[in-house]
């Protein structure tokens, strides 16, 4: 179980370090009136502008959410800034050799993994444009003037943006985020020990069972999505692809680990709609695809 937890957090930190240097950029050298400026407002360009920073940036599921934050802090549409958040885990190109890899360079499963999914977080963004939230920050997370409020923010340097302050301040987000990352590491160690002495031979051989099994093994493993795909690879086996696939679409999107590091930001009402509604949309499409016949064509 230490090595399992070992693993989770080494795997872990490198992209939480990127993620929070890259959430302080944002935060502290990127002004709100220069956001508000190039990014879309129109809801569709808005989206497909966050696809494609998705597509470019090589960042997974720890470091999309302090990214989210910063986003979400400096005003950017909720829709557009959870788009970025669920695709970026899934379709970033890191995460596109590492499953090009895995599957022995099948890129029918490579270019199913990026549309489905590319088509999950666009569902999962738009609706949220249904009874739009208010408040999704938790009290004191919400800041003015393109500041986040913590102490290097509001340095005395008569408002100036130094090496120093930038540097304590992502410092602070750190080991604001980084806590949760350990509590959520040391739970996923326990329960990837305790899912070794697990068999899939008797689960049913329904392809929607296997799907909810897939995704809901996705969620609490809380692996890495730059190296699940290797684990994924070793469910075939046992579980057909496109239940594969579903463990590949939205274990990026969301899992235990996420759901912690959420919590440090965000409210309960919003982590709780999010959750429900990710889940929902991955398993509707998944199953659709399901119905389709996409499993021939895998």
């Amino acid at each position: 179980m230490v090595l399992a937890f070992l693993g989770i957090v080494l795997q872990a930190f490198p992209f939480l370090i990127t993620g929070v240097l890259l959430s302080s950029l944002i935060s502290f050298f990127v002004s709100e009136r220069f956001i508000e400026r190039h990014f879309p407002k129109n809801t569709a360009a808005g989206i497909a502008f966050a696809l494609l920073g998705g597509f470019c940036l090589p960042v997974c599921d720890c470091v999309s959410i302090p990214v989210f934050r910063s986003l979400v802090k400096k005003g950017i549409p909720l829709t557009s800034a959870i788009v970025f958040m669920t695709a970026a885990p899934v379709i970033n190109p890191v995460v596109i050799l590492s499953t090009y890899y895995a599957f022995n360079g099948n890129m029918r499963i490579v270019f199913a993994r990026v549309f489905l999914g590319i088509i999950c977080s666009a569902f999962i963004g738009l609706s949220f444009l249904i009874r739009v939230p208010k408040n999704v920050l938790l009290p004191g997370e919400h800041f003015g003037g393109g500041d986040c409020g913590c102490a290097a923010c509001a340095s005395e340097n008569g408002g100036r943006k130094t090496v120093h302050a930038f540097f304590e301040h992502a410092r602070l987000e750190f080991f604001g985020v980084g806590k949760y990352l350990i509590v959520g590491a040391a739970f996923s160690a326990l329960l990837q020990r305790l899912g070794g002495k697990l068999t899939f031979e008797s689960a049913p051989s329904a392809m929607a069972v296997s799907l909810f099994i897939m995704m809901a093994l996705a969620f609490l493993l809380s692996l890495c999505s730059s190296s699940d795909a290797v684990i994924g690879r070793s469910f075939i086996a046992r579980f057909s692809l496109v239940p594969v696939l579903g463990f590949l679409v939205f274990g990026p999107m969301l899992d235990i680990k996420n759901i912690l590091m959420l919590s440090g930001g965000f409210t309960k009402r919003f982590i709780v709609r999010f959750l429900i509604t990710s889940f929902t949309v991955c398993f509707a499409v998944l199953f659709i695809c399901i119905l389709c016949g996409a499993e021939a064509w895998l």
